[in-house]
């Protein structure tokens, strides 16, 4: 009479080759949710830096001129919250001026908004960027001459990586210009 059944050795190599897909496929299945949250993470921080980068340039170029009492050309406005760099712009919108708050968020506001009996500090900034980047680094530069004004600046923005996964790192420069018109 034969008996029916696994051997040992069988079944050793049977749980072995169950064990080996099943890795492979918990491995699998890590690379894309990690490839999602990496992908998701840098659209964040391109999205914000072309919005803050385009918006700047766009104001710029439009301003009348530099406001000439704006001590904080050359200086990184991501250190010093109390900083900001003022523009004169065509009405309603005299003067246009540019901070980072603390936390790192991008700010713009219009003081030619404010309407009678308001206090400067009663219009409210604008935020240029999310929640969820930080502005590290806005330097303004002054590069005119006497016959053109010319700003230059530089904008770092990186994510805001609550968990320290490297997954979660994105940080980007973006050097630009623009010429008041």
């Amino acid at each position: 009479m034969m008996k029916k059944g696994f051997t040992l050795i069988e079944l050793l190599i049977y749980f072995g080759l169950v064990a080996a897909i099943l890795t492979a496929m918990v491995l699998i299945t890590l690379d894309i949710i990690l490839g999602n949250v990496k992908s998701s993470v840098e659209q964040e921080v391109l999205e914000n830096i072309r919005y803050a980068s385009y918006r700047i340039q766009f104001e710029i170029r439009n301003a009348d001129s530099i406001d000439g009492s704006s001590s904080s050309f050359g200086i990184n406005l991501a250190t010093d919250s109390n900083k900001k760099v003022s523009f004169s712009a065509p009405a309603p919108y005299d003067p246009l001026e540019f901070r980072v708050k603390e936390g790192g968020k991008l700010q713009i506001r219009s003081l030619g908004e404010i309407e009678e009996g308001e206090e400067d500090d009663d219009l409210e900034w604008k935020s240029l960027t999310s929640s969820s980047v930080e502005v590290t680094n806005l330097t303004f530069t002054n590069l005119s001459d006497g016959s053109s004004e010319s700003i230059r600046f530089v904008l770092i923005i990186k994510y805001k990586n609550p968990t320290g996964v490297s997954q979660w790192e994105k940080e980007i420069t973006f050097e630009g210009g623009a010429q008041l018109r």
